[in-house]
């Protein structure tokens, strides 16, 4: 054992297989959990690639769903596909965190304490539905999320952003970080300033190229719903609206019911940042703007007992967490490594 510790290959491969290990025994999880569901995720996927999806928002997310397709090219059936799809974005993830965590300075057995942690909250979160853009979601925004924290470059989210585009129209969070990244906010003053005004027309530009393209693919690619219907109620934002419904959910209903877990994760988790807001340096204290944002848009567009969204915010609470115990006595943080 010490000898792989000090053979830097070896240690890779070692903590390499240990994640392949935990990968599959997510997706073991995974696959007893949608047992009933697979042909339902199946044909969510392939809606939108003949464009026929359950709803005209679905049509714009088609990195996924052709990501499916491709891989049943190679002679396997759609549900098969899909099936290979979850294992293939579950090890990706897993290592993308991992070796992200390594680059930020922890540990290998910490990071490897935080694969875990995020394993278990990727089971929890799992409901009857998680969408290949969910998947792919929860890749990118843990690039998001470190991007944010390592101060990552310009150059580095208008990559992010053109990958995520065709992913998801939740790529504008992305470009909304560059016009957030243009300022500098003084806390505890509360006065924000103009530091980059090249951030703030690329983010701009992304933003609004972003909403164009997404509005022009929904109405170039969509046909109808699966029963031949438009879905006219939702064709010029496409997005539903859930705000009224959320709110209710978050302080009311969901307390006499195991919902209950659904707003303390929410709620419990924003108090549990905001906590720390003054320990917070300009970097982070965006990176909370942009956890808020997350969460506002979950109320405003989501379900807030539909918990398959929450996995965009898990990257974003364990990058916290290690800021939080960096901004300890270095004696108590090297005590904890």
């Amino acid at each position: 054992m010490e000898f792989i510790q000090t053979n830097k290959s070896l240690k890779w491969l070692f903590y390499f297989l240990i994640l392949l290990f935990i990968s599959l025994c997510v997706y073991k999880v995974i696959a007893q959990i949608y047992s009933p569901y697979w042909q339902d995720l199946a044909d969510v996927a392939n809606g939108v690639v003949t464009g026929h999806p359950q709803w005209i928002a679905y049509q714009n997310r088609l990195m996924g769903p052709y990501l499916v397709q491709f891989i049943s090219g190679f002679g396997i059936s759609n549900i098969s596909a899909v099936k290979v799809f979850t294992l293939l974005t579950i090890t990706i993830q897993n290592l993308v965190l991992f070796a992200l965590l390594v680059k930020a300075g922890i540990s290998y057995s910490k990071a490897l304490g935080y694969i875990v942690f995020y394993s278990f909250v990727f089971i929890c979160i799992q409901d009857y539905g998680f969408y290949t853009w969910d998947s792919i979601d929860a890749i990118l925004f843990t690039l998001f999320a470190w991007g944010i924290f390592q101060g990552q470059s310009t150059t580095y989210f208008i990559f992010l952003f053109l990958a995520a585009i065709f992913n998801r129209e939740s790529a504008l969070f992305i470009s909304l970080y560059l016009v957030i990244d243009s300022l500098h906010i003084d806390w505890p003053k509360t006065k924000i300033h103009l530091i980059s005004k090249s951030k703030l027309v690329i983010g701009s530009l992304l933003t609004m190229g972003g909403i164009i393209y997404t509005k022009l693919i929904r109405d170039y690619l969509f046909i109808s719903q699966p029963d031949g219907f438009k879905d006219s109620v939702h064709a010029q934002i496409g997005n539903h609206f859930h705000f009224s419904k959320n709110i209710l959910d978050l302080f009311f209903n969901n307390l006499t019911t195991l919902n209950i877990l659904n707003s303390i994760f929410i709620l419990g988790s924003v108090a549990y940042l905001v906590y720390f807001v003054k320990q917070y340096n300009d970097r982070q204290l965006k990176a909370l703007a942009v956890f808020l944002v997350l969460v506002v848009n979950i109320l405003i567009f989501g379900l807030i007992n539909e918990t398959r969204m929450y996995i965009i915010l898990v990257p974003f609470l364990i990058f916290f967490q290690i800021a939080v115990e960096k901004s300890k006595p270095d004696t108590e943080y090297r005590n904890q490594r």
